[in-house]
């Protein structure tokens, strides 16, 4: 651990000056939301993340945070797709966000391919592949739902 570093909950972090709370992290995509008004967007803070919650009609995404150390999207269908970054700065939280919520956003729009178990969608120049948790591929693979 350099001096630069902190230790946290989820091991190394940005340093003190890009540590990102999930108030800024709010703040940040409320910031965002503005582009994708005819989702009806909705943010908020709950268990102490940060999130926004895009929907038309039936789908719905929601894109949440601790601010930093995590990011994820999930989706109407049980799909999500999560990233531990424990060492993000603020800009690359930002653009973290920015893309996360184009996912979101790809994602209720239909904008989506279905190739097996996975949905994919291409937001900002990225593809993304949403997986379902291991415990609902598990009951598929045995024969549940």
């Amino acid at each position: 651990m350099t001096p630069e570093k902190k230790f946290e909950w989820g091991g190394l972090s940005a340093g003190r000056a890009d540590f990102v709370t999930a108030g800024e992290a709010k703040s940040t995509l409320e910031e965002l939301v503005d582009e994708y008004a005819d989702l009806s967007p909705e943010t908020g803070l709950s268990d102490g993340d940060a999130f926004v919650r895009l929907s038309s009609g039936d789908r719905w995404a929601v894109v949440s945070t601790a601010g930093t150390r995590w990011f994820s999207v999930r989706v109407d269908s049980g799909h999500r797709v999560r990233l531990d970054d424990a060492t993000s700065t603020r800009a690359e939280a930002a653009m973290l966000l920015r893309t996360y919520v184009a996912v979101g956003a790809a994602y209720v729009r239909g904008e989506v391919a279905v190739r097996g178990d996975r949905l994919f969608v291409v937001a900002e120049g990225r593809a993304v592949a949403l997986t379902r948790p291991l415990a609902a591929r598990v009951r598929r693979w045995v024969g549940g739902r």
